[in-house]
C-alpha cells in the first residue's frame, strides 16, 4: 500500500498528517488520563471545613441571588450556554452560529455543611440538561400562565443549562474571604477622607460655621469615624466568612458539572484509550512510511 510513495507531493503530506496525528493522539491519551486520575484521586472536601487551595466539591446548585433566565427558553437556571444557528439557504444540511453565549453570573453550591459561591468564569462545563431543537417552541412566561411561541425552522437551537437542584461536582480554587478583610486603619482613613468630601457631613462638624475643619472640629469627625468603622466591624465579625471556588490561577482544571462523576471518569478513561489507539496507528503508519523512504 505505500509502495510508489514519496516524501513529496500528496503522499508526503499524508504521512506528516499520519505523524501528527499519531503524536497529537499520544497526547490526548495522556491529557486524558491525567484529567480522570485527578478526577479520582482528589478527596471531596466539606465547605465548611475545606482547606484553601485547590478542592473538589459535591453538593447541589443554587440560583443566584438575582433570578437568571436562559436566553431562549427563559428557564430559570444557575448557569446557561446556548447558541442559535442558522440553515445554509444553499444546503440544507449547513448550519452557521448566529448567536452564542454562556453565562458567568455567580451561583451557589450548598453542601449541608455551608455555601459556596461558584464563580463560573473560565470552567469548563458539563451540563446534564442539554436540548437541541430546530423549529417552534413554546414557552411558560416566567411568572404568568401565558405560553408564547418562538422559533422557525430556518434555525437550530441549543440550551446547556444548570438547573437549581441539581447535583453539581466542582472542581477549582476555593477561598474563604474574611468580613473584615480590609484594616480597621484602612476603613477610618476612607471614611474621614468621605465624610470631608461630603458636603453636608463637613457642616455637621463645622460648628463654628466657618467652612473649615480646624483642629478640634476634625479631631471630633476623627472620632466619630472610628466609632463608625468598629460598630460596623463588630457587625461584620458575627457573619459568617464567605466561600468562593473560582479558577485556578494555574492551568490546573477547572470543572463544573451535574454529569454522574463516575459517568465522567468512565468516559475520560475510554476516550483516553480511543486517543492511544488513534495515536499509535497514525504513528506506526507514518513511521512504516518513513522506514520504506530510507
Amino acid at each position: 500500500m505505500l509502495s510508489g510513495l514519496s516524501p513529496a507531493g500528496a503522499p508526503g503530506q499524508v504521512l506528516a498528517f499520519a505523524l501528527v496525528l499519531g503524536a497529537g493522539g499520544v497526547a490526548q491519551f495522556f491529557r486524558h488520563q491525567h484529567r480522570r486520575r485527578v478526577m479520582e484521586d482528589m478527596p471531596t472536601a466539606r465547605i465548611r471545613s475545606a482547606s484553601q487551595g485547590y478542592v473538589e466539591l459535591i453538593g447541589q446548585a443554587l440560583p443566584p441571588d438575582v433570578p437568571l433566565f436562559s436566553p431562549i427558553t427563559r428557564t430559570p437556571c444557575c448557569w446557561y450556554r446556548f447558541k442559535i444557528e442558522k440553515r445554509d439557504r444553499d444546503s440544507n444540511r449547513n448550519w452557521s452560529v448566529e448567536q452564542q453565549g454562556v453565562s458567568t453570573t455567580q451561583f451557589w453550591l450548598d453542601d449541608d455543611t455551608a455555601r459556596c459561591i461558584i464563580d463560573p468564569e473560565g470552567a469548563e462545563v458539563h451540563a446534564l440538561t442539554r436540548r437541541t431543537w430546530t423549529g417552534t417552541t413554546a414557552q411558560l412566561i416566567p411568572g404568568t400562565r401565558e405560553v408564547m411561541t418562538t422559533g422557525d425552522n430556518d434555525h437550530r437551537y441549543t440550551e446547556q443549562l444548570i438547573l437549581p437542584g441539581q447535583t453539581l461536582y466542582a472542581l477549582g480554587w476555593f477561598a474563604s474571604l474574611s468580613p473584615l478583610q480590609a484594616s480597621s486603619h484602612d476603613e477610618v482613613r476612607e471614611r474621614i477622607a468621605a465624610w470631608k468630601a461630603d458636603p453636608q457631613q463637613r457642616r455637621a462638624f463645622d460648628t463654628n460655621g466657618n467652612g473649615e475643619l480646624d483642629m478640634a472640629e476634625f479631631e471630633q469627625l476623627r472620632q466619630q469615624a472610628v466609632a463608625a468603622v468598629e460598630a460596623e466591624r463588630r457587625e461584620r465579625a458575627a457573619q459568617p466568612q464567605t466561600h468562593v471556588l473560582r479558577k485556578p490561577k494555574d492551568k490546573r482544571l477547572f470543572l463544573l458539572t451535574t454529569e454522574p462523576h463516575d459517568d465522567l471518569t468512565r468516559t475520560l478513561r475510554w476516550q483516553a484509550w480511543l486517543w492511544l489507539a488513534v495515536g499509535v496507528l497514525g504513528l506506526g503508519y507514518g513511521g512504516a512510511g518513513l522506514l520504506r523512504f530510507f
